[in-house]
């Protein structure tokens, strides 16, 4: 019986193996025919600029600014994904907004949201949403910073943030 649970957990482990080292041939295998593309895109002159201009910093060595434009990248990635769970926090709480806008600054995304009058349920829901989103977001350095204004206010949004359609 010992013997036999043995040549199971040998098997198994090599199909793991097997399975991962599939894995990772078929990544690198995509990886390489993406390069190949961009090198007949680069060789058309049809290439994106953006990643012409990646490309070329990569080939001049020049690491400042290909780690510029990673971080670029990696920014609008998680700036993307902290909105997307903020708006989807503030759905499924069902917040009652009149008006939601966003700005950028640095490494922080402020929020205008105007609500009704005496509105505390919404709110409640704009600071805590901002809470728990931002709590899942802090290890990638950006956060949110929501502004609250009540109708009666009579503030508009000011002109560099960007109005969302909420509804």
């Amino acid at each position: 019986m010992l013997k036999e649970c043995d040549e199971h957990i040998k098997c198994q482990c090599l199909n793991d193996n097997h399975s991962e080292q599939s894995i990772q041939n078929e990544w690198f295998e995509e990886m390489i025919s993406s390069l190949k593309i961009d090198q007949l895109l680069m060789q058309t002159n049809t290439i994106d600029e953006q990643k012409k201009e990646v490309y070329k910093a990569m080939m001049d060595k020049n690491d400042s600014k290909v780690h510029q434009y990673a971080r670029e990248m990696s920014s609008r990635h998680f700036i993307y994904n902290l909105v997307e769970s903020y708006i989807n926090e503030l759905v499924e709480r069902k917040t009652e907004l009149n008006k939601l806008a966003f700005d950028l600054l640095n490494s922080k995304v402020l929020v205008w949201a105007e609500i009704k009058d005496d509105d505390e349920y919404s709110e409640d829901s704009l600071i805590l949403s901002a809470a728990k989103v931002n709590n899942e977001f802090y290890k990638y350095g950006i956060h949110l910073s929501p502004t609250i204004v009540e109708e009666s206010d009579n503030i508009k949004i000011p002109d560099h943030y960007n109005q969302a359609i909420f509804k």
